[in-house]
């Protein structure tokens, strides 16, 4: 089929959304590139479906692991123990930002490890609400559709879901814009180390603040790194950058490198003997924590933390910040801020009407962006392939350098 005929297709009788957004199909994939179906167009990928791609399209190890596991393993028997699974919760408690984080949970995604980390602080506290932030992003089913509280990516209004289980907080940085909500009933304050919506890291002193007062009031606290574990922050956990201690963290998205899906759940002795050893059900999942997702999962989390890999993310890191910053002073008029961690990049526009069309603008240029943010301050964000050459940031700025030029013709009488 031809790209034409599978956007009609995709027009008449699936999901139009995807027709709307991007008239795109792809066709071949390899490391940060992928092609259109028709093979005369090339992509730099700075999306990587929020993460899912982080150490490359068909990274060619992680296929390797798969084929060798599919060659004398299935997904066995979610009733029996496996070698393959223990071995990969001993990797991932290794691999913990604190002591503390001694158990784990094997899930198909990182919505079904949210749902799995909210259940558990309703069991653990007895109490029955969670709080978020407004403009975070946990999911699209389940409990963690109810914490995703933003009008563009959330679902509750859309489907009529409840709207007595979450509640909102909305200013992210802020311990005072949380503490009004922690009450008696509140089980869990759910977020990521990073503003989602404009991906700017917490302040330094902000989830150190924010664990104290979650501890003081019987509360725990659940950190997101769907999109910023893994590497993405130039630390295997964007956790590591700041001196506290969470009681939950997720994992997933590159999890299983673009491959196969697995996520994890990563907890403490106690809440998961609560949990997981006080019922004979616990938690099931007929192909969760899979001998095959483990062996995925185990090559993807080697690969992580070698020191090559994170090497070339602080390379990654200062070839963006260098560019940004050379953005910044050409087209003052077009860009203000910038924020780089790691593989984590965000720049914030001078003029915001810039942000209306940047994302497909880029896309002409054959570099897609992971998104632009859609609160102040509006900015374009980046999520590289952590294996990408620095070379590839050069790509990156002359898309925003001829963009730049272009809106600032455009806005010139007779421009």
């Amino acid at each position: 089929m031809t790209t034409k005929e599978i956007l009609a297709g995709y027009s008449a009788r699936s999901w139009r959304f995807l027709v709307d957004r991007q008239q795109f199909v792809m066709g071949k994939r390899e490391g940060s590139y992928f092609w259109n179906l028709e093979g005369d167009r090339r992509i730099l990928d700075c999306g990587n479906g929020g993460g899912v791609h982080s150490l490359g399209h068909r990274n060619p190890e992680i296929i390797e692991a798969l084929i060798e596991a599919l060659g004398h393993l299935d997904a066995g028997n979610w009733t029996m123990a496996t070698p393959e699974h223990l071995s990969l919760h001993d990797m991932l408690v290794a691999s913990a930002p604190t002591p503390r984080l001694t158990r784990t949970v094997a899930t198909l995604g990182s919505t079904e490890s949210i749902d799995l980390a909210l259940m558990f602080a309703s069991r653990v506290t007895g109490r029955r609400k969670a709080l978020a932030y407004r403009h975070g992003f946990h999911g699209h089913s389940g409990l963690a559709a109810l914490v995703t509280g933003s009008d563009p990516e959330g679902m509750m209004k859309h489907y009529s879901l409840p709207t007595n289980y979450g509640e909102f907080f909305g200013e992210y940085g802020s311990v005072e814009s949380v503490d009004g909500f922690i009450n008696d009933d509140c089980a869990a304050v759910i977020l990521e180390p990073m503003n989602y919506e404009t991906f700017e890291p917490a302040r330094t002193d902000f989830l150190p603040r924010l664990a104290e007062v979650c501890r003081s009031r019987g509360t725990l606290l659940i950190v997101d790194e769907t999109r910023t574990g893994l590497g993405r922050s130039g630390l295997l956990y964007m956790s590591s950058h700041y001196r506290f201690e969470p009681d939950m963290i997720v994992l997933g998205k590159g999890f299983g490198g673009g491959i196969y899906p697995v996520s994890a759940l990563l907890t403490t002795q106690g809440i998961y003997d609560s949990c997981m050893n006080q019922s004979a059900w616990g938690y099931q999942s007929s192909l969760a924590g899979s001998p095959i997702a483990a062996v995925v999962a185990a090559k993807v989390l080697e690969i992580v933390q070698r020191r090559a890999v994170s090497e070339n993310v602080v390379q990654l890191e200062r070839a963006l910040t260098a560019g940004f910053h050379d953005l910044r002073e050409r087209y003052p008029d077009v860009f203000a801020g910038a924020w780089v961690l790691g593989g984590i990049a965000g720049l914030a526009f001078s003029d915001e009407t810039a942000a209306l069309t940047v994302k497909s603008e880029l896309f002409k240029r054959n570099v897609m962006c992971h998104s632009v943010s859609v609160i102040k301050p509006r900015c374009v964000k980046f999520f590289p392939c952590l294996t990408s050459d620095a070379a590839v940031v050069g790509e990156i700025t002359q898309a925003l350098a001829d963009f730049a030029a272009e809106h600032r013709r455009g806005r010139r009488p007779g421009g």
